[in-house]
Order: structure tokens, then sequence, then C-alpha cells
């Protein structure tokens, strides 16, 4: 496996089946790396003009989820490098045995302590961009164009529908974790609680978890009364003729209104 020059030479890549295929790493990025990535994400946190009345700071995505969201753009990305760069998304592709993808999607996320679980859901969804957007790799443009349902909120902007193909979740400063404190990314055999085995993923520093969205990439945050978690989130997009292709019409669709 060719790894980038951020990357630790001593990191741990683990391949499991169950309770689907993914791919787990810890240690992922040298010290230098991890920590300005970390720092940049600290700085975004912890601006308060930034949180406060902008609808791109970090906010609640509904009444019943806890989680405080800041969706990622171009603005923003380079700060995170390598994280959103075309060059590492498609090393995680290759991971996959994807093909290369340009258009992506981000967030960071910071889950206040206390928190409650999550939904169970598979992250298999159309997600709508710009079809005029070109670039390394393309951000959805949500001050013109509803990422969910494509609505156009400009008359310069035509909307077209991908699919989400793999989720990353990098896991970082959360050096207070521990078993038992929660935060966990739980793993899931099915839709409903308590069908099979679950797999809780921890959420330790400078690890990932990664997974190609299928129909059956069920998984969950778990409540957690110990301590904060905070993650940065990379989702890759493929065509929707790509996602019938290996999955027919199992996705969530949308049309666009």
């Amino acid at each position: 496996m060719d790894r980038l020059a951020e990357m630790n030479q001593g990191a741990k890549w683990y391949v499991y089946e169950r309770p689907f295929r993914h791919i787990r790493a810890e240690h992922v990025f040298r010290e230098t790396i991890y920590r300005r990535v970390e720092g940049a994400f600290l700085a975004l946190r912890d601006n308060r003009d930034l949180n406060s009345g902008n609808e791109a700071g970090f906010r609640k995505s509904g009444s019943t989820y806890d989680a405080l969201i800041f969706p990622m753009s171009q603005q923003f990305a380079s700060g995170f490098a390598p994280l959103f760069e075309r060059r590492w998304t498609n090393f995680l592709a290759n991971l996959l045995n994807l093909p290369a993808f340009e258009h992506i999607d981000g967030a960071l996320h910071h889950i206040p302590v206390n928190s409650r679980s999550g939904w169970i859901h598979n992250d298999f969804c159309s997600g709508w961009f710009n079809a005029d957007a070109t670039g390394d790799v393309v951000f959805p443009d949500r001050r013109n164009c509803e990422y969910f349902t494509g609505t156009p909120k400009s008359a310069d902007v035509t909307p077209k529908e991908f699919v989400r193909a793999a989720t990353m979740i990098f896991y970082l400063q959360n050096d207070e974790w521990k078993e038992g404190c929660g935060g966990e990314t739980v793993l899931y055999p099915s839709s409903r609680p308590g069908r099979g085995d679950a797999c809780p993923v921890p959420p330790l520093s400078n690890s990932l978890l990664l997974f190609e969205c299928s129909p059956h990439s069920y998984h969950a945050l778990l409540g957690n009364p110990g301590c904060p978690r905070n993650s940065i989130i990379l989702w890759l997009h493929c065509s929707v003729e790509n996602a019938e292709t290996r999955w027919g019409r199992a996705f969530t669709r949308r049309k666009a209104r």
C-alpha cells in the first residue's frame, strides 16, 4: 500500500469483515501533521464569532441529534490537508477497491458530553451538487443548492444527483477518552438493534474508520456520558449510474424540487 508522505509509517491498519466490511487505522498521521489538523479543528470549534449567528458555524442538525456539526467547504478545507485533497480521497477509494471520485462532502463533529445516542442509519443516500462545478475535488454548494433535496437557491445552479459511496470518520482531540466514556461509532448487522452482534469502534485520537456506503452499512453514535467526542467526516460520492450498477436502486433517492 503506497502511503502519503503525511502518514505515520508505523500506522496500524486492519480490515474487518463483520458486521460488514470496514477498515480501521491507528496512529494515522505523523505527529506534526496530526497536531496541525487538530489545531485547525479547534480553531473553528472555539471561534465564538464564527459560531454565533452564522449558519456556517457549528450547529445542531435537528432536535433528535445532539451533535454540533460544522459543514466543510472549499473555504476551510486546506487547513485540514491532506484529508480533503484528491490524493487522499484517491487513497481511500483505492483501499475500498472503488474508482476515484471527485465529488465529496465533509463535516466537523463535536459531541458534547452527555449527548444522546444517534439513530441507526447506513449513509447510503443521494446528495446534490452543482453540475457545473469543477475541480480536483468538488464540495456541495449549500448556499445555492440544498444537498439532500436538490432544491436550487439560485437560477445559476443546475442541481445534479450523486450518491454517497464511502464514509471516513477521523477521530481527533479525544485524548481523555477511555472505555466506558461512550462516543463509539457502533456498527450493526441490521437496522434493528439486538439482531446480531454490534461492533463498537473507539474514537481514539489520530485513528480512523472507513467503509463503503451500502444498503447494509448500518452504524450509529453511542451516547457519551464520560467525555466529549470530536471527529472529522468525509464522504466520497459516485454517480447514480455507478451506484445502481453496484447496488441496484437500494439507496434513498430524492427528486429535485
